[in-house]
Protein backbone atom coordinates (compact mmCIF):
# COMPACT_ATOMS: atom_id res chain seq x y z
CA UNK A 1 0.00 0.00 0.00
CA UNK A 2 1.27 3.44 -0.96
CA UNK A 3 1.54 5.88 1.97
CA UNK A 4 1.37 9.67 1.58
CA UNK A 5 4.27 11.21 3.54
CA UNK A 6 3.78 14.86 2.52
CA UNK A 7 1.13 16.68 0.50
CA UNK A 8 0.18 20.24 -0.45
CA UNK A 9 -1.64 21.90 -3.35
CA UNK A 10 1.28 21.45 -5.75
CA UNK A 11 3.06 18.18 -4.99
CA UNK A 12 3.17 15.11 -2.81
CA UNK A 13 5.76 12.66 -1.50
CA UNK A 14 4.64 9.06 -1.30
CA UNK A 15 6.24 5.92 0.11
CA UNK A 16 6.23 3.34 -2.68
CA UNK A 17 6.60 -0.26 -1.50
CA UNK A 18 8.67 -2.71 -3.51
CA UNK A 19 6.55 -4.43 -6.15
CA UNK A 20 4.63 -1.36 -7.31
CA UNK A 21 5.70 0.35 -10.54
CA UNK A 22 6.55 4.06 -10.71
CA UNK A 23 5.15 4.35 -14.22
CA UNK A 24 1.78 3.10 -15.38
CA UNK A 25 1.33 0.68 -18.26
CA UNK A 26 -1.08 -2.09 -19.24
CA UNK A 27 0.42 -4.42 -16.65
CA UNK A 28 -0.06 -2.06 -13.70
CA UNK A 29 -3.00 0.10 -14.74
CA UNK A 30 -4.58 -0.40 -11.30
CA UNK A 31 -1.48 0.89 -9.51
CA UNK A 32 -2.76 3.06 -6.63
CA UNK A 33 -0.17 5.75 -7.35
CA UNK A 34 -1.90 6.55 -10.62
CA UNK A 35 -5.46 6.45 -9.33
CA UNK A 36 -4.74 9.89 -7.89
CA UNK A 37 -3.89 11.40 -11.26
CA UNK A 38 -0.58 12.63 -9.85
CA UNK A 39 2.50 12.53 -12.08
CA UNK A 40 5.80 11.01 -10.87
CA UNK A 41 8.63 13.54 -11.15
CA UNK A 42 11.22 10.74 -11.15
CA UNK A 43 11.10 6.97 -10.92
CA UNK A 44 12.03 4.06 -8.72
CA UNK A 45 12.50 0.57 -10.09
CA UNK A 46 9.52 -1.67 -9.42
CA UNK A 47 11.43 -3.93 -7.01
CA UNK A 48 12.88 -0.93 -5.11
CA UNK A 49 11.07 0.80 -2.25
CA UNK A 50 11.12 4.36 -1.02
CA UNK A 51 10.14 7.96 -1.43
CA UNK A 52 8.68 9.12 -4.73
CA UNK A 53 8.06 12.78 -5.52
CA UNK A 54 4.75 13.40 -7.33
CA UNK A 55 3.56 16.51 -9.15
CA UNK A 56 -0.14 17.38 -8.95
CA UNK A 57 -0.22 19.19 -12.29
CA UNK A 58 1.90 19.86 -15.37
CA UNK A 59 3.13 23.21 -14.03
CA UNK A 60 4.46 21.63 -10.85
CA UNK A 61 6.01 18.84 -12.89
CA UNK A 62 7.91 21.36 -15.03
CA UNK A 63 9.29 23.07 -11.92
CA UNK A 64 10.33 19.78 -10.35
CA UNK A 65 11.95 18.61 -13.59
CA UNK A 66 13.98 21.83 -13.62
CA UNK A 67 15.01 21.29 -9.99
CA UNK A 68 16.14 17.74 -10.76
CA UNK A 69 18.06 18.90 -13.83
CA UNK A 70 19.89 21.50 -11.73
CA UNK A 71 20.61 18.96 -8.95
CA UNK A 72 18.61 20.94 -6.38
CA UNK A 73 16.81 17.88 -5.04
CA UNK A 74 18.88 15.75 -2.67
CA UNK A 75 18.10 12.03 -2.73
CA UNK A 76 19.56 9.63 -0.18
CA UNK A 77 19.43 5.85 -0.49
CA UNK A 78 20.14 2.78 1.61
CA UNK A 79 21.32 -0.54 0.22
CA UNK A 80 22.37 -3.90 1.62
CA UNK A 81 25.25 -5.78 0.00
CA UNK A 82 26.94 -9.06 0.89
CA UNK A 83 30.36 -8.06 -0.42
CA UNK A 84 31.73 -5.10 1.52
CA UNK A 85 33.34 -2.44 -0.71
CA UNK A 86 37.13 -2.30 -0.40
CA UNK A 87 36.97 1.26 0.93
CA UNK A 88 34.54 2.10 3.76
CA UNK A 89 33.46 5.24 1.92
CA UNK A 90 34.14 6.96 -1.36
CA UNK A 91 32.89 8.45 -4.60
CA UNK A 92 32.15 6.14 -7.52
CA UNK A 93 32.47 7.52 -11.04
CA UNK A 94 31.53 5.41 -14.05
CA UNK A 95 30.20 5.84 -17.57
CA UNK A 96 26.95 3.95 -18.07
CA UNK A 97 25.70 2.47 -21.30
CA UNK A 98 22.07 1.35 -21.37
CA UNK A 99 21.10 -1.76 -23.30
CA UNK A 100 17.52 -1.32 -24.45
CA UNK A 101 17.04 -5.03 -25.15
CA UNK A 102 18.07 -6.28 -21.72
CA UNK A 103 16.96 -3.11 -19.88
CA UNK A 104 20.29 -3.06 -18.11
CA UNK A 105 23.10 -0.52 -17.70
CA UNK A 106 26.74 -1.51 -18.05
CA UNK A 107 29.31 0.49 -16.12
CA UNK A 108 32.67 1.43 -17.64
CA UNK A 109 35.67 3.01 -15.91
CA UNK A 110 36.19 5.40 -18.81
CA UNK A 111 33.98 7.08 -21.37
CA UNK A 112 32.76 4.95 -24.27
CA UNK A 113 30.57 5.84 -27.23
CA UNK A 114 27.02 6.88 -26.25
CA UNK A 115 27.73 6.48 -22.52
CA UNK A 116 26.72 8.97 -19.81
CA UNK A 117 28.71 9.91 -16.72
CA UNK A 118 27.37 8.57 -13.42
CA UNK A 119 28.54 9.53 -9.97
CA UNK A 120 27.52 8.72 -6.42
CA UNK A 121 28.93 8.84 -2.90
CA UNK A 122 28.63 5.90 -0.52
CA UNK A 123 29.48 5.02 3.06
CA UNK A 124 29.33 1.71 4.91
CA UNK A 125 27.32 2.65 7.99
CA UNK A 126 26.73 -0.74 9.60
CA UNK A 127 27.69 -4.39 9.21
CA UNK A 128 26.04 -7.59 10.42
CA UNK A 129 27.50 -11.09 10.37
CA UNK A 130 27.10 -11.52 6.60
CA UNK A 131 25.82 -8.20 5.21
CA UNK A 132 26.70 -4.52 5.00
CA UNK A 133 24.41 -1.49 5.04
CA UNK A 134 25.41 1.38 2.73
CA UNK A 135 24.23 4.98 2.70
CA UNK A 136 24.28 6.44 -0.80
CA UNK A 137 23.89 9.93 -2.22
CA UNK A 138 23.25 10.32 -5.93
CA UNK A 139 25.07 13.08 -7.79
CA UNK A 140 23.55 12.12 -11.13
CA UNK A 141 20.35 10.31 -11.99
CA UNK A 142 20.97 7.53 -14.51
CA UNK A 143 19.06 4.37 -15.41
CA UNK A 144 19.80 1.67 -12.79
CA UNK A 145 22.73 3.82 -11.65
CA UNK A 146 23.17 2.56 -8.09
CA UNK A 147 22.58 -1.04 -9.08
CA UNK A 148 25.09 -0.90 -11.94
CA UNK A 149 27.77 1.03 -10.07
CA UNK A 150 27.73 -1.18 -6.97
CA UNK A 151 27.84 -4.27 -9.17
CA UNK A 152 30.83 -2.78 -11.01
CA UNK A 153 32.87 -2.69 -7.78
CA UNK A 154 31.90 -6.25 -6.88
CA UNK A 155 29.13 -5.36 -4.42
CA UNK A 156 25.80 -6.15 -6.10
CA UNK A 157 22.72 -5.31 -4.05
CA UNK A 158 21.06 -8.19 -2.19
CA UNK A 159 18.32 -9.66 -4.37
CA UNK A 160 19.50 -7.98 -7.57
CA UNK A 161 19.97 -11.00 -9.81
CA UNK A 162 20.08 -8.84 -12.95
CA UNK A 163 23.30 -7.25 -11.68
CA UNK A 164 25.01 -10.33 -10.33
CA UNK A 165 23.53 -11.22 -6.95
CA UNK A 166 23.13 -14.97 -6.58
CA UNK A 167 19.51 -15.31 -5.39
CA UNK A 168 16.26 -13.46 -4.79
CA UNK A 169 15.03 -12.14 -1.46
CA UNK A 170 12.03 -13.69 0.39
CA UNK A 171 9.65 -10.96 -0.87
CA UNK A 172 11.25 -10.60 -4.31
CA UNK A 173 12.47 -7.07 -3.60
CA UNK A 174 15.88 -5.55 -4.22
CA UNK A 175 17.38 -4.28 -0.98
CA UNK A 176 17.63 -0.69 -2.16
CA UNK A 177 15.55 2.09 -0.61
CA UNK A 178 15.15 5.79 -1.35
CA UNK A 179 14.81 6.87 2.27
CA UNK A 180 15.25 10.65 2.24
CA UNK A 181 14.27 13.57 0.01
CA UNK A 182 15.25 17.19 0.70
CA UNK A 183 14.57 20.18 -1.55
CA UNK A 184 13.36 23.76 -1.70
CA UNK A 185 9.69 23.82 -2.63
CA UNK A 186 9.48 25.19 -6.19
CA UNK A 187 6.43 27.35 -5.37
CA UNK A 188 6.52 28.26 -1.66
CA UNK A 189 10.35 28.24 -1.47
CA UNK A 190 10.18 26.46 1.89
CA UNK A 191 12.57 23.58 2.61
CA UNK A 192 10.78 20.23 2.40
CA UNK A 193 12.39 17.14 3.90
CA UNK A 194 10.95 13.64 4.23
CA UNK A 195 12.50 10.47 5.65
CA UNK A 196 11.26 6.91 6.21
CA UNK A 197 12.42 4.00 8.34
CA UNK A 198 14.37 0.99 7.15
CA UNK A 199 12.18 -1.74 5.57
CA UNK A 200 10.96 -4.32 8.08
CA UNK A 201 12.36 -7.27 6.13
CA UNK A 202 15.89 -5.82 6.32
CA UNK A 203 15.85 -6.35 10.08
CA UNK A 204 16.07 -10.09 9.46
CA UNK A 205 19.46 -9.43 7.85
CA UNK A 206 20.88 -7.80 10.96
CA UNK A 207 19.74 -4.18 10.56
Amino acid sequence: MVEIIYEDDFLAIVHKPAGIASQSDEKNADNVIFQTGWIPAHRLDQRVSGLLLMAKNEQSLALLNEAFAEHRIKKMYRAIVANRPVLPSGILTHWLLKDGKTQKSKAFNKEVAHSTKAQLSYEVVQSSLKYHLLQIELHTGRFHQIRAQLAAIGSPIVGDIKYGYKRTTPDGSIFLQSYQLTFQHPVTQEIVSAEIDIPEIWKKYGF
